[in-house]
């Protein structure tokens, strides 16, 4: 394929069509198609081509991160259809519709499969989904009425552009100003004073605890905005994508509760069959579950190289497949250490659930959030400084109003609008 020959425009329609045909193919595989059939396996070749294919796209395109977006949801199509078409094999038998529903109906709900890979309100919806906010349950809703849930979305995704056009006017003018007066290492230094340490510390976590979340929200809540106006869908099935905070008190509950669950299923579903049918690991086992944790984070490291990419980091200088490993290392060395207290703790009954937290002292708490932020913090200096020493990797948003109206403009509405979103919509962080 020929990028140069052809226009932006006509490189967006492409690859918005055949983000269509990634989607189109396996809904209707899984509806038309037996389980055992010999279609499905002919198709994932050509899953993998288009995917390739688009990313290659998506490159040309970049930087920007609706084209990582779009990036990330390629891969993601591929790993769910291996997963809902070969691995744990589905048809139209276990699509909990109607009997009787249309052509479409069916085709629909099935995209929504590929596209959606957390499953909500499926039979295969992942664990630890985020429930919908007290907001709407102080209410008395048991589902988000639409046009209170409409309001609510749009709102707080407005406030987050503008906090996010903040963030990417502030670190552009930085990164310009840092390449103009005292230019950073092409690569990582890790022998720093304390001070600088802390300043990295606090500089990584405010990047991915604070802004990377609030990025990868904001389209989220434009897509359920978009869809549910357009009533292709509904509320219920539009839960937050992020856990609350609180739940980040240790790197199991920072990337199995607070982080978004996007890649759970897919990736999670390959990793099993590899250990499992693969390498023969006996199912549940120590060895297997650490396995198909380290085989999950290193797909995740995967994604993240494709994205760098995407974001013109050459594959060789990013940081993302580190990052993702030492995850799944930090969260062997946290298990370790819980298992050795509950050894040696004279106050633990023996077979304490891991996840009840009711019944850990709040020293704990705070010892277990504080490690979770430093090792997060040390370690994802592989990931973001990549993008530090490149400007052009710190636009956020397409459209950038601060630079229209000025900084001090749009930094006061995120100061004023981020304190009444708060209290009329009872945002929980």
């Amino acid at each position: 394929m020929d990028l140069k020959n052809t226009s932006y425009g006509s490189n967006i329609l492409l690859i918005f069509g055949l983000y269509g045909i990634q989607c189109l193919i396996p809904a209707i595989l899984l509806i038309f198609t037996a389980k055992q059939s010999s279609l499905r396996y002919l198709f994932i070749p050509c899953l993998a081509i288009i995917a390739y294919q688009s990313i290659g796209l998506a490159t040309a395109l970049g930087p920007g991160f609706v084209w990582c977006e779009l990036a990330r949801l390629f891969v993601t199509v591929f790993f769910q259809a291996l997963n809902l078409l070969l691995i744990n094999a589905k048809d139209s038998s276990d699509i909990p519709l109607e009997t009787g529903s249309s052509f479409t109906t069916r085709v629909y709900y099935a995209i929504g499969l590929f596209t959606q890979p957390r499953g909500i309100n499926t039979p295969w919806q992942v664990k630890n989904t985020s429930p919908h906010p007290a907001y709407h349950t102080r209410r008395n809703f048991t589902e988000p009425p639409r046009k209170r849930f409409l309001i609510r979305q749009f709102i707080i995704a407005v406030w987050q552009y503008l906090a996010l056009d903040c963030f990417s006017t502030i670190a552009l003018q930085q990164a310009l100003e840092q390449r103009k007066n005292n230019p950073l290492p092409p690569t990582v230094q890790w022998d720093l004073s304390t001070e600088q340490w802390i300043e990295r510390i606090i500089s990584n976590l405010v990047a991915g605890f604070i802004v990377s979340r609030m990025l990868i929200d904001f389209y989220h809540r434009a897509f359920s905005v978009i869809v549910v106006g357009l009533g292709l869908d509904s509320p219920a099935n539009c839960p937050p994508l992020f856990g609350r905070a609180a739940d980040a008190g240790s790197l199991r509950g920072f990337w199995g509760k607070f982080w978004h669950q996007l890649v759970r299923q897919p990736f999670g579903s390959v990793s099993a069959f590899i250990t499992r049918s693969i390498l023969g690991l006996p199912s549940k086992s120590t060895i297997e579950q650490y396995t198909r944790v380290l085989l999950v984070f290193f797909f995740s490291g995967g994604l993240h190289v494709i994205l760098d990419i995407v974001q013109g980091i050459p594959g060789e200088e990013s940081g993302a497949m580190l990052l993702f490993m030492t995850a799944g290392l930090g969260l062997m060395i946290e298990d370790g250490i819980k298992d050795l207290w509950r050894k040696i703790s004279a106050g633990r009954k023996a077979g304490e659930s891991r996840n009840k937290d009711t019944s850990i002292p709040l020293w704990q708490k705070v010892v277990g959030f504080m490690w979770a932020m430093v090792w997060l913090g040390i370690t994802s200096t592989w990931y973001f400084y990549p993008q530090m020493v490149r400007p052009e990797n710190q636009n956020l948003v397409p459209f950038s109003l601060a630079s229209q109206v000025g900084l001090p403009v749009v930094g006061a509405a995120v100061l004023i609008g981020g304190l009444l979103v708060a209290l009329v919509f009872e945002v929980e962080i």
